[in-house]
C-alpha cells in the first residue's frame, strides 16, 4: 500500500514537501513526528503534517527513519502553531522549529550523564552498623574517609570527582573498595537545571491569605476551572495587590484536577523570582525555560515536561510552547510588555495571543495580569471578550506611593497639571539628577533603605527637544514626535513620510540651545558614583547581564541589601519585590513618551506606573520622583494619580481619532537592503500590488523607518491599517497583503535576494 506524507521543514520555506513512506515505517508514523530526510544534496530533519494514500506527484524520495517514536507536537499543538503560521504570515516549518529547544531540529540531543559510586547495598545504614557488618575486615583510613563522604549524601550516590576531593584519596583507594565489592561504579542520568533558593522575604508567600478582593477573583476563575472551559480573564490590579497569590491558588485548584499549567513573564530578569515563589509552594513539579539556559538545559526541561515530570513550566515568551500535556491554565503576567512580541526573527509572534489560541484548544482558562494592561487588552474586557476581575487594593494594606513631577527646566517638583514658562536657565554643567532628587536619594541613603533608579536610554536620537522650555517638534498630520536624522539635518515623521530641515532655533521660545540628545545609563551611573561615593551603586542594563545568572546576581545582592542603588533600563521597572525600596526615581520620562510610536504614551504610562509600583511594598511609606521637560502631558497627570481607567479613556479618543489599534488592525512591511535607492524602489513595487483596498484598508509609506539603518541596512516600512468595523477578524487585510506577496514574488524585485521583506502582523513597536 502506498502512503504519502507531507513534509514541514524547518527553514524559511513557505511550502510544504511531499515524501513517500517507506513501508517498514507505515504502522509507525504520525503526524507530529520528527523524520530525517534527504532534501536536495543535505540530510535534515522536519515533521509530518499529514498523511495520506495518494499524491499526484511521481519519482518521490522517501522519508530516511523516524526520530521520535512518539510525536513530537501533539494535535493541539499542531493546531496552535498552524494558526501561528497562518496569522503572522510565517513558514510553517519556521513556526514549528521555533517551539523546539535549540539544536533539536539539527541533530541529534545529548542526555548527560555522570559515572560515580554507590553504596553496594540497599538501605543506607549508620556508620557503625556498616562497621560492625564487616568486622573481619580491616579499612584502612582512606577508606573509612570514603564511606565516611559517601554515607553523608542522602542518596547514597556521589560522583567520583566529588568523592575524591572531599575524602582526599586516589583512584587506587576506591578501585581497592570496589574490587572487595563494598563499592558499585555506575552511570546515571543527570537533570541540567538551574536553582533559584528562595529569600527569607519569598518565604513568607507560604502562609499568605487571600484578602476579599483576591478571594473574589479566584473564586470566580476557579468556577470556570472546574467546568474544564476556555475563558480569558483579566485581572487587574494595581501593584502590589497581590496578583501572584491569585496565580498560585489558580494552579492549587488545577493541579487537583490532574492537569497542568504554563506562567509567563515578560523579563528574564524576573524569571528566578517567579521561579522560587513557584516552587516554594510547588516543589519540583516547577521547571523553568528561556533563552539563557544552555542548550543542554532547555533540552531536559522540555523533554521532562514532555514526559510528565515537570507540571508547570515558568518563564519568557518561548515557555508558551512548552509540550505539556492536559494543559488546565495559562497565566501571562505583565501581559502589557512588548517582550511579549518577538521581533528579531520569524514567526513574529505575540506569546500573550498565543496564550489565547492555546487557551482554547486545551478549553483551558487563560489569567491576562496586569497593573497597567494593553489598551487593546482593556478594550477587550470591556466589551465582554474578556473577563475583567479587578484588585483595586494592595493585599497588605501598604499605601500607595506619593508621586512628585519634576520640572527639568525649573530644577523643581511642579504640579503636572500647570503649565508653566520658565525663565532661560543659567549657563550651567549638565546634571541628570536634579536637586529634588539628589536630596530624597540622600534622604533615603542615611535611613539605609532601598533605592531604584530608572533610565530607560533608547540608543538613538529620536526626537528634538528644546532644553529651554521644552518644545518638541511634532507632525501635524499624525501627532507624533518628528525623528532627527543628523545625516541630512531632517525631521521627518516615519507614519506619513513628512519632513522637514531642522530649525536652528526653537519655534516656541527662539532659544539657539543646542538639541536636547538624552542621557544613557553608564552616563548617569558616573554621575551616582561622584554625588555618593560612599553608596554602593550597581548598573543593570543590557551591557551588564550578558553573562548567564548576571540578572539574579544583581537582584540577589540588592534584595540582601548589599546596593544601596539599582540603577537600571526597563528590566528594573517591573516585577521586583523589595521591601526596603522607599524611593524610586525616573532620570528622564521624555525617552519613552516622545517616540515616534502611536503607542508612546501608554508605554510611558505603563512604564512609569509600573517602576512607581516598586516603591513602598511593605510598612515603609514609598516616593516616586519622575523628572521631565514635559510636565504637563496628560499621561503624567494619570500616573500620579494612579489612574489607569482615566488614562484609557482619554487614550482611547485618541486612537479612535486617527484609527489606530484596538479601532483597526495594523501590519508592517518592512524592506532593508545595503543599497537606499534599491530599497526604496522594491518597497515601492511592492506597493503596486496593494490591491482592491476597497476603503478597508489604508496605505501609508513606504518611508524611512524610524531607525533608518542598522548594520548597513537601510530600512523601508509600509503601514497598512485596517479598520475593525469593515474587517473584524482582519481576514481581508490579511488576503490583501498574501495576495500582494505572491505577485510580488514573480517579478525580478520579488525574486532578487539584495531586499529583504519582512512581514510583521500586530507589530509591538513602529521603530
Amino acid at each position: 500500500m502506498s502512503l504519502f506524507a507531507e513534509i514541514a521543514i524547518p527553514a524559511a520555506v513557505d511550502m510544504l514537501f511531499t515524501y513517500s513512506v517507506p513501508l517498514d515505517l507505515q504502522e509507525r508514523i504520525q503526524c507530529g513526528q520528527h523524520v530525517r530526510i534527504s532534501f536536495g544534496t543535505r540530510t535534515m530533519t522536519g515533521f509530518v503534517i499529514r498523511l495520506s494514500k495518494t499524491s499526484p506527484q511521481k519519482k518521490l524520495k522517501p522519508i530516511s527513519t523516524i526520530i521520535d517514536e512518539e510525536p513530537i507536537f501533539t494535535t493541539e499543538m499542531m493546531n496552535v502553531l498552524q494558526w501561528i503560521a497562518d496569522y503572522y504570515i510565517a513558514p510553517l516549518g519556521e513556526v514549528m522549529k521555533s517551539a523546539l529547544p535549540q539544536g533539536l531540529t539539527t541533530k541529534e540531543p545529548n542526555i548527560k550523564t555522570e559515572r560515580g559510586i554507590v553504596i553496594s547495598y540497599e538501605k543506607k545504614r549508620e556508620w557503625e552498623q556498616w562497621k560492625n557488618g564487616f568486622a573481619n575486615i580491616k579499612l584502612t583510613a582512606k577508606q573509612q574517609q570514603v564511606f565516611d563522604v559517601l554515607l553523608q549524601s542522602e542518596s547514597g550516590f556521589i560522583s567520583l570527582d566529588v568523592l575524591k576531593t572531599h575524602a582526599y584519596v586516589t583512584d587506587a583507594v576506591i578501585k581497592t573498595l570496589h574490587g572487595h565489592g563494598f563499592l558499585t561504579i555506575s552511570f546515571r542520568e543527570v537533570i541540567r537545571a538551574e536553582q533559584y533558593p528562595p529569600s527569607e522575604h519569598e518565604k513568607q508567600i507560604l502562609n499568605i491569605t487571600l484578602n476579599a478582593h483576591q478571594q473574589k477573583a479566584y473564586d470566580t476563575i476557579e468556577k470556570e476551572i472546574v467546568e474544564n472551559v476556555f475563558h480569558p480573564f483579566l485581572l487587574f490590579g494595581i501593584t502590589g495587590s497581590g496578583k501572584t497569590q491569585v496565580y498560585i491558588e489558580a494552579i492549587r485548584e488545577v493541579l487537583r484536577k490532574g492537569k497542568t499549567a504554563i506562567v509567563l513573564v515578560p523579563e528574564i530578569s524576573l524569571t528566578p523570582q517567579a521561579v522560587r515563589r513557584f516552587q516554594l509552594c510547588f516543589g519540583e513539579m516547577v521547571t523553568v525555560i528561556h533563552s539563557q539556559m544552555s542548550q543542554g538545559e532547555r533540552y531536559d526541561s522540555w523533554r521532562l515536561t514532555k514526559s510528565g515530570v515537570y507540571k508547570i513550566v515558568v518563564g519568557p515568551r518561548s515557555a508558551i510552547f512548552a509540550p505539556l500535556k492536559n494543559l488546565g491554565l495559562i497565566v501571562v503576567d505583565e501581559e502589557q510588555e512588548s517582550s511579549y512580541k518577538q521581533y528579531d526573527m520569524m514567526p513574529r509572534y505575540n506569546a500573550r495571543d498565543v496564550a489565547i489560541m492555546r487557551g482554547k484548544e486545551n478549553n483551558a482558562v487563560v489569567i491576562l495580569g496586569s497593573a497597567t494592561p494593553s489598551v487593546e487588552t482593556y478594550a477587550n474586557a470591556k466589551s465582554g471578550k474578556y473577563s475583567l476581575l479587578e484588585l483595586p487594593e494592595r493585599a497588605d494594606n501598604a499605601q500607595l506611593p506619593k508621586i512628585f513631577i519634576v520640572d527639568m527646566r525649573l530644577g523643581k517638583a511642579t504640579d503636572a497639571t500647570i503649565a508653566s514658562q520658565p525663565e532661560p536657565p543659567k549657563k550651567k554643567k549638565f546634571s541628570s539628577l536634579t536637586p529634588f532628587l539628589v536630596e530624597h536619594i540622600e534622604e533615603r541613603l542615611k535611613k539605609k533603605e532601598g533605592v531604584i533608579l530608572l533610565q530607560n536610554r533608547r540608543g538613538f536620537s529620536a526626537f528634538v527637544e528644546c532644553p529651554s522650555c521644552g518644545f518638541v517638534e511634532m507632525c501635524s498630520n499624525c501627532s507624533l514626535s518628528l525623528t532627527y536624522h543628523k545625516t541630512k539635518y531632517l525631521l521627518r515623521c516615519h507614519y506619513c513620510g513628512f519632513s522637514k530641515r531642522l530649525p536652528l532655533v526653537c519655534e516656541k521660545c527662539g532659544s539657539p540651545s543646542s538639541l536636547y540628545k538624552g542621557v544613557g545609563t553608564q552616563r548617569v551611573e558616573e554621575e551616582l558614583q561622584t554625588l555618593f561615593p560612599a553608596a554602593k551603586t550597581v548598573r543593570m542594563d543590557f551591557d551588564t547581564t550578558t553573562k548567564k545568572g548576571a540578572h539574579e546576581k544583581i537582584l540577589s545582592s540588592f534584595g540582601n541589601k548589599e546596593i544601596d542603588i539599582l540603577l537600571g533600563t526597563q528590566m528594573v521597572a517591573k516585577g521586583l519585590d523589595f521591601p526596603h525600596v522607599t524611593l524610586v526615581g525616573v532620570i528622564n520620562a521624555d525617552l519613552q513618551m516622545l517616540l515616534p510610536d502611536f503607542r508612546a504614551a501608554e508605554r510611558t504610562f505603563q512604564l512609569l506606573t509600573q517602576v512607581a509600583g516598586r516603591a513602598g511594598r511593605s510598612a515603609l511609606a514609598g516616593e516616586v520622583v519622575i523628572q521631565t521637560y514635559q510636565p504637563e502631558h496628560y499621561c503624567l497627570n494619570f500616573v500620579t494619580q494612579h489612574d489607569s481607567v482615566g488614562f484609557f479613556n482619554v487614550e482611547l479618543f485618541h486612537r479612535k481619532q486617527l484609527l489606530y489599534p484596538p479601532f483597526s488592525r495594523i501590519a508592517v512591511v518592512e524592506f532593508k537592503g545595503h543599497d537606499e535607492n534599491e530599497t526604496l524602489l522594491t518597497a515601492q513595487v511592492f506597493t503596486r500590488f496593494l490591491k482592491h483596498l476597497n476603503g478597508t484598508v489604508s496605505v501609508l509609506g513606504p518611508s524611512p523607518a524610524a531607525i533608518e539603518k542598522i548594520q548597513n541596512f537601510f530600512r523601508f516600512h509600509i503601514l497598512l491599517k485596517s479598520d475593525k468595523e469593515k474587517d473584524k477578524s482582519g481576514n481581508y487585510l490579511h488576503t490583501v497583503l498574501r495576495n500582494a506577496i505572491e505577485e510580488f514574488k514573480q517579478t525580478p524585485y520579488g525574486k532578487s535576494k539584495k531586499v529583504v521583506m519582512l512581514i510583521d502582523i500586530d507589530p509591538s513597536g513602529m521603530m
